[in-house]
């Protein structure tokens, strides 16, 4: 084995590791913005299916990881919308199924995003243990 063969498997060695932890964190963020996306889904269902309805109405209203509670609406045409940092604004519905919908759909293009590069990290990590491999054997068969 001479100390180049050395040196490059050591370096693709290195950046195999390198792309096995960016794969995890890049997982990592997938989870993060589909758990984003599936809170505010939960949160477009109930404005959709607050429409129609008059104050006083009772329903049922999912809080998330499918649990309902039971609601008596006292304004059914105005809902309270937190938006960061310990602000929250009042909409009307409508207002509110709008900014929700543009967050759904920049969630989206995040995610599909995120999952292409996702997918591009695995081609890359797969090179790399194809090319680590093959060093491997060539310098096993020049030790032999």
């Amino acid at each position: 084995m001479t100390s180049e063969q050395e040196n490059l498997l050591r370096k693709v060695y290195a950046e195999q590791q390198l792309a096995s932890t960016t794969i995890e964190r890049k997982g990592q963020q997938m989870l993060r913005v589909k758990a984003y996306l599936d809170n505010y889904r939960v949160g477009l269902l109930v404005l959709e299916e607050l429409h129609g309805k008059k104050d006083g109405e009772e329903m049922l209203m999912n809080v998330g990881g499918e649990i309902y509670v039971h609601a008596k609406l006292v304004d059914s045409k105005k809902v309270t919308r937190h938006i960061g940092k310990d602000i929250s604004i009042e909409q009307n519905i409508a207002e509110a199924k709008k900014s929700i919908e543009e967050i759904i759909s920049s969630l989206e293009k995040q995610y599909d995003g995120l999952a292409q590069e996702y997918q591009q990290l695995l081609g890359w990590s797969s090179n790399l243990g194809t090319q680590f491999q093959q060093l491997a054997a060539e310098m096993k068969k020049q030790g032999e």
